[in-house]
């Protein structure tokens, strides 16, 4: 494991962003490589995985909390240099990590059949999306308290593990995804089933290997049976970390809904371009995201070890790396939109309003980039009821309200909806600059 505590604070980002950036890339690949298998078998298919997907999608955001609660903890732990603190911590985030796998599963099963007709499941779509989610749901419970272990390999500094461990995962998934989809090398031909399927037997593989490297690799996270112990402070602690964390990720799947709502009546071409700048968004986001979770365990690690400057260097070095990057995307985005736009739909209205919505919220790419990092300060050091806040008020006080009011002026029109989205930047970049200024997140204690 890397001692995060010593060295570049640069090469140190380096090390964990690299790992995480290419998994990302890997991940939205293989989203994609989906959509492509099933497009083979029909449309009710592509139905079926979308609106089982958007389900998940609201664990996910979930299970994004449990891994941040994980990544501060386990850091703070490493960085003290407190190995039995972090077995301990290690055994107990992963079994929250199953037990959340658990209770989703079991309240989906419960309501399974209200959920898939209250998102528009009818006839062949119906049945296909419900033989899914069944089964997607047993794999849910294993892969919860994988991806937390994977939270918990990342934090305690096996940057390299982790990224060996999902591409694996990824690996096995692209590869077994058609074999079972179209019955290739002697398997029977399951088709749309082929999906859940190969995420099932992909994340058991990995579950293994992960059960390998806690029980039987030397090193600093080698679990032994009398390091397997409950406790219920440590779980509350946690869970009051974790909490606030997932409620960031649920919020923001509440307001894109919304978001679609309000743009509705304004016409499929501007459903379409928000769906299209959303991906350009979250394209720009993708690097933010690597190095914001490598921001999170450097200042987890380096509070820990006592050494808070070295903290705020991290988050500092981080936004450098993270600013050169979003103004060259906002130089691209803004000169060559209706070339970038022409790229996913060559409909003239869509290039119209994606015009319009790249040169609108394009400027703000920066400040979208100083919220992400001062977030991720907040999150490594514990305080995630501070970036929760944030982006509860810059969703529900200032985004949501202002679409919604602002679009029915003529003059503004659907134009009010991309200046909603660049305004949410703009107050998550400048508030959350000033409550990381303020400092109150340096004496958090975990």
């Amino acid at each position: 494991m890397r001692e995060l505590e010593k060295g570049s604070i640069f090469h140190n980002l380096l090390y964990l962003s690299v790992p995480i950036l290419i998994t990302n890339l890997m991940q939205n690949f293989f989203s994609v490589f989906d959509m492509f298998l099933l497009g083979k078998i029909g449309v009710s298919a592509q139905a079926a995985i979308s609106i089982t997907g958007f389900i998940f999608g609201i664990f996910w955001s979930m299970e994004g909390g449990l891994v941040t609660g994980a990544s501060a903890v386990i850091s703070r732990y490493a960085g003290k240099k407190d190995y039995a603190g972090l077995k301990k911590a290690a055994v107990n985030v992963i079994f929250a990590g199953y037990v959340m796998g658990l209770l989703f599963a079991l309240v989906n099963i419960i309501f399974m059949d209200n959920i898939l007709v209250y998102f528009g499941a009818k006839g062949e779509t119906y049945t296909l999306a419900k033989s899914i989610y069944l089964l997607s749901l047993i794999t849910l419970i294993n892969d919860s308290g994988l991806f937390v272990f994977f939270g918990v390999l990342r934090a305690a500094g096996g940057i390299r593990k982790h990224f060996y461990l999902l591409f694996i995962s990824i690996a096995l998934n692209i590869i077994l995804e058609p074999v079972f989809i179209y019955g290739w090398l002697g398997f029977p031909r399951i088709g749309i089933m082929g999906v859940p399927l190969a995420r099932l037997a992909s994340y058991f593989i990995t579950t293994f290997i992960m059960i390998y490297i806690l029980t039987c690799r030397e090193g600093i996270l080698r679990i032994q049976l009398k390091d397997v112990k409950l406790d219920r402070g440590f779980l509350a602690n946690y869970v009051g970390i974790s909490i606030p964390a997932m409620l960031q990720g649920v919020a923001s799947n509440i307001a894109a809904l919304t978001m679609l709502k309000i743009a509705a009546p304004h016409g499929d071409a501007l459903l379409a371009t928000m769906g299209i700048g959303s991906r350009i968004d979250v394209f720009v986001m993708m690097l933010g995201w690597a190095i914001g979770s490598s921001v999170s365990v450097m200042v987890g690690h380096n509070m820990g070890a006592g050494q808070i400057k070295r903290a705020e260097g991290s988050v500092t070095t981080g936004l450098k790396m993270y600013s050169l990057f979003t103004f060259m995307c906002w130089l691209i985005a803004y000169n060559f939109a209706p070339m970038i736009i022409k790229f996913f739909n060559p409909d003239y209205m869509v290039i119209q309003y994606g015009v319009q919505y790249l040169r609108i919220v394009s400027p703000f790419y920066l400040l979208m980039g100083v919220g992400l990092l001062a977030g991720a300060a907040f999150n490594g050091a514990g305080s995630t009821k501070t970036p929760m806040a944030i982006n509860i008020a810059a969703f529900f006080a200032l985004q949501i309200p202002m679409a919604f009011f602002l679009s029915k002026n003529p003059a503004i029109g659907h134009r009010a909806i991309f200046i909603s989205i660049a305004a949410v930047f703009v107050f998550q970049g400048v508030v959350g600059w000033i409550l990381y200024k303020k400092g109150h997140w340096k004496s958090k204690e975990i």
